[in-house]
C-alpha cells in the first residue's frame, strides 16, 4: 500500500475515512480526500493505539486500523449543563473508569458546558434498541426531539429515498441533509435511512419482475450506501401483490449479498398481520423475510383505519407478535410503534399528541384513560359534525414497552418523534429494558 498523508486522495483514502468513522473518530465528508479533518481523526486514532501520532498511514497504522476483531472505537459527546461523567456512565452503559481513561488531560470535576469528550464504544447500554423514523415533512420538529434524547437512541432512519420505475432513486425534499448526518455520526447513532415505494402495488411489481431493473435498484442502494458511508439502508415496499412475495424475498437476499462485503445493514419495515394469508399484507412472506435481512421492523399501527378505533390495541399487538416470533427470530424483530392519532370525523386526519390536547382542551371534553386501547374522547364541531379522537400517550406507550420486554425484542421504533408526548421518552428510559 502507498503511504497516505495530507493531500493524498484516492479510493485507498475514503477506505480509511469510512474505518474511522466505524469506530468512532470522525473524518469529515467521506470523499476521499486526505484533508485536516482526516488528518486529526488519524492523530486520535494512533494516539489511542499507542503509535507515533504523525497523521501519516502507514503500514503499521492500516494494519492496526484494519486488524480483525472488535475495536474499541469512541463516540464523541459535547457537555450540556449538569453534565458529569458518573451521569454519562450510567446514559451509555460504560465504566466510569473508561470514560476518564478515554479522555486524558481532561479534569473531571472541571468539565465545561461545550466541550468535547470522547465516550467508549462497546458499553453493555440497554438490552432492547430505541430508533425513530423521521419523517422528511416534518423533519427538523422530529430531529429537534431526538436531539433532546440523544442519549437514548441506537439508530435514526430518516425518510429520504423513493423507489422509481427504472429502479433508481429519487431524493425526498431534506433528503441527505449534512447536520442530520453530522449529529448522528457525532453521538455514535447509527443512520439506516428509507427507501419507499409510496404503497405504489404496480411500481414494485414492475421492478421485482425485471431481473435488469431489479438489479438496477440493488446497485443504487449500495452506491449510495456507500458514498453516503450509512450504516445500512432500510426497505419499506408495501402494498406488494401475493404473486410478488417470493421475488419480494429474492430482491431482498441479492440486496444483503451485495451490502455483505461492506459490513453494511439490512432493515425491512413490514406491515402487520397475525396469521401469513392475511390480506393486506399477504405480499410480505414474514418467513422468508426474516431470513433474507437483519432487522425486521413490524409496522404495529394503522388498526383502524375506515372506521374510528384504537391506532394499536394492545390484544392486537401481542396476535401480531404471536404469529411473528413463530417465524422470525426475535431478536430480529422491531417493534414500530406509534407516537400519534386521528381525528375521524367527515374524513380521517393524522394529529400529534399535542393537537388532540388542544382538541379536548378547545371542546372542554375529558379524555378516556386507556392503557390497553389507547386515550380516546369524542367532540362536536362548530358545523354540527360528530368527531372521534384516538391518540397516543406516555400511559398508553407504557403498555407497548411492556409487552416488547415480555416479548424480548430486539427493540423499538417510533413513528414518529415531534408533537408527541415528552413523557414518552421518560417510559422508554424507565420501563424499556
Amino acid at each position: 500500500m502507498r503511504m497516505l498523508r495530507r493531500g493524498s486522495r484516492g479510493n485507498d483514502v475514503a477506505e480509511v475515512q469510512v474505518r474511522l468513522s466505524e469506530l468512532g473518530y470522525i473524518p469529515g465528508p467521506i470523499d476521499g480526500i486526505f484533508g485536516p479533518k482526516t488528518e486529526a481523526a488519524v492523530i486520535r486514532f494512533q494516539k489511542d493505539r499507542g503509535l507515533n501520532p504523525d497523521g501519516i498511514v502507514g503500514p503499521l497504522t492500516y494494519q492496526a486500523l484494519f486488524q480483525p476483531g472488535p475495536q474499541p472505537g469512541y463516540v464523541l459527546y459535547t457537555i450540556k449543563a449538569g453534565d458529569t461523567f458518573y451521569k454519562l456512565s450510567l446514559a451509555f452503559g460504560v465504566s466510569l473508569n473508561e470514560i476518564i481513561a478515554a479522555n486524558p488531560g481532561v479534569d473531571p470535576y472541571q468539565l465545561r458546558i461545550g466541550q468535547q469528550v470522547r465516550i467508549p464504544k462497546g458499553g453493555p447500554g440497554r438490552r432492547h434498541t430505541f430508533s425513530a423514523w423521521i419523517p422528511y415533512w416534518v423533519q427538523q420538529e422530529a430531529m429537534a426531539v431526538v436531539r433532546q434524547h440523544a442519549e437514548l437512541m441506537t439508530t435514526l432512519s430518516p425518510f429520504w429515498y423513493e423507489l422509481t420505475p427504472t429502479g433508481d432513486l429519487l431524493l425526498y425534499p431534506n433528503a441527505e441533509d449534512p447536520s442530520l448526518i453530522e449529529f448522528a455520526r457525532s453521538r455514535g447513532i447509527e443512520l439506516i435511512p428509507l427507501v419507499a415505494n409510496n404503497y405504489d402495488r404496480q411500481l414494485i411489481s414492475t421492478v421485482l419482475n425485471n431481473p435488469d431493473l431489479r438489479q438496477r435498484n440493488v446497485a443504487q442502494i449500495v452506491s449510495k450506501v456507500r458514498s453516503m458511508n450509512y450504516t445500512g439502508i432500510e426497505i419499506d415496499y408495501e402494498n406488494i401483490a401475493a404473486a410478488d412475495r417470493e421475488l419480494f424475498v429474492l430482491f431482498l437476499r441479492e440486496l444483503k449479498a451485495a451490502l455483505a462485503p461492506y459490513n453494511k445493514k439490512l432493515y425491512v419495515a413490514i406491515q402487520a398481520k397475525t396469521r401469513a394469508d392475511e390480506p393486506v399484507s399477504i405480499g410480505h412472506d414474514y418467513g422468508g423475510i426474516g431470513a433474507a435481512v437483519d432487522v425486521v421492523r413490524l409496522m404495529l399501527y394503522d388498526y383502524s383505519w375506515d372506521n374510528p378505533g384504537p391506532i394499536a390495541p394492545a390484544s392486537w399487538i401481542r396476535q401480531v407478535l404471536d404469529y411473528a416470533v413463530t417465524v422470525i427470530p426475535p431478536a430480529k424483530l422491531e417493534a414500530g410503534l406509534p407516537t400519534y392519532g386521528y381525528d375521524w370525523g367527515t374524513t380521517r386526519r393524522s394529529i400529534t399528541y399535542d393537537d388532540a390536547i388542544r382538541l379536548a382542551q378547545q371542546h372542554g371534553v375529558q379524555i378516556i384513560q386507556d392503557p390497553q386501547r389507547g386515550p380516546h374522547f369524542n367532540y362536536t364541531d362548530a358545523d354540527g359534525i360528530a368527531h372521534q379522537v384516538w391518540f397516543t400517550n406516555a400511559l398508553n406507550f407504557a403498555t407497548f414497552v411492556d409487552i416488547v420486554n415480555q416479548y424480548n425484542l430486539r427493540g423499538i421504533s417510533i413513528w414518529h418523534p415531534g408533537g408527541d408526548d415528552p413523557q414518552i421518552y421518560t417510559v422508554i428510559q424507565d420501563r424499556l429494558e
